[in-house]
């Protein structure tokens, strides 16, 4: 019984802390508001289940920072690296928009970390961005050729990544220009637009440097 009602209280307390951080901020918000938004009493309580206000934050980050493994393929290597592109958009596409998770608290917080980041970023960033880096830079460049320069193959991914992003950082002017649009409901429809948009960028980045090859 006991075991059940810490984790319960440990729940609400990430619950209420994720719901009041996007709404307040990470410097803002405060532990006897958390607090009182789990319904719990004990002020202490985030202290004993997390430690600090601090590193409940920073356990809110990770869970945002990590998620996009959940839907990575278990074998990206035997796929060709088109497809891998295309699981890449669409895992992203799945993560961001389905049920309108771009609207959500989560997703607030993201955005928030963007503009006024936290003492965790960096490190969160070398963890679980870095490594991604690596393997999604390699798709591009498979995708150009191995003479693609560094900057192309950077700016390719960029761009791509650009398009993913846009809805979550942009909604509030997005919905008010196109109020009939969902990217929640359309996602699948969404992460075909981008593939192919981008596939078609790609292949023109690649045909230039096909061109210059046979200039020089």
């Amino acid at each position: 019984m006991g075991s059940k009602k810490t984790d319960s209280t440990r729940k609400n307390l990430l619950k209420a802390g994720i719901s009041v951080f996007a709404e307040k901020g990470y410097k803002e918000t405060t532990v006897r508001e958390i607090c009182k938004q789990a319904g719990s009493a004990n002020i202490n309580s985030i202290n004993y289940y997390f430690g600090s206000k601090e590193l409940l934050y920073r356990e809110i980050l990770e869970l945002i920072f990590s998620k996009y493994d959940e839907y990575k393929s278990a074998v990206p290597e035997k796929k060709s690296p088109e497809q891998q592109l295309k699981d890449f958009i669409t895992n992203f596409c799945i993560m961001l928009y389905k049920d309108n998770a771009f609207a959500s608290d989560v997703t607030k917080i993201f955005v928030s970390e963007m503009t006024k980041p936290s003492p965790f970023i960096e490190e969160l960033v070398d963890q679980y961005n870095k490594p991604r880096l690596k393997k999604h830079l390699k798709m591009i460049r498979d995708i150009l050729g191995e003479d693609a320069p560094d900057y192309m193959v950077r700016d390719c991914l960029v761009s791509v990544s650009g398009q993913l992003l846009y809805c979550s950082f942009a909604w509030p002017v997005f919905n008010r220009l196109f109020p009939e649009h969902s990217p929640g409901d359309t996602y699948e429809q969404w992460a075909d637009h981008v593939f192919n948009f981008s596939m078609g960028g790609i292949n023109a980045c690649k045909k230039q440097l096909q061109e210059l090859k046979k200039g020089g």
